[in-house]
């Protein structure tokens, strides 16, 4: 894996995804090339459906992180997670407002209710709704 920034977000695609986000420090790095690369050609065609990925890619990165305290320090990045949720929820606005959906969450349903109940055997409906075992 490589990170790599000119200081000049006119020079590739990379940079300037890595300026958008704050994502220009070596030491500290978010991302690295070969994930913004992979979002530019997933994403690329549209730049408010990329902008509306990288926030939302880095968001989730920060949502890992917890908060922590040493005695008298601590460290909060909640702050952090909000400012990109924001960022994301701006370009998916923005995406709305032109007429682009992006896409919904559209795997079946595993859960249901009663799952973890015991019997594990299979159910049958009962009267007025109910279950009968």
């Amino acid at each position: 894996m490589s990170w790599s920034y000119s200081g000049n977000p006119k020079d590739s695609p990379i940079d300037e995804v890595r300026f958008l986000v704050g994502d220009t420090n070596k030491r500290e790095p978010i991302m690295q090339d070969e994930e913004i690369q992979y979002l530019i050609d997933e994403y690329g065609s549209n730049e408010n459906v990329l902008r509306y990925y990288v926030f939302t890619h880095v968001a989730t990165i920060f949502a890992r992180d917890i908060k922590r305290t040493l005695g008298p320090q601590s460290e909060d990045p909640t702050k952090r997670l909000e400012y990109f949720q924001k960022q994301a929820q701006h370009y998916e606005g923005l995406l709305a407002s032109a007429g682009i959906s992006l896409p919904k969450y559209a795997y079946p349903k595993t859960f249901r209710k009663g799952m973890q109940s015991n019997p594990p055997w299979p159910l049958r409906p009962g009267k007025r709704g109910g279950y009968l075992v």
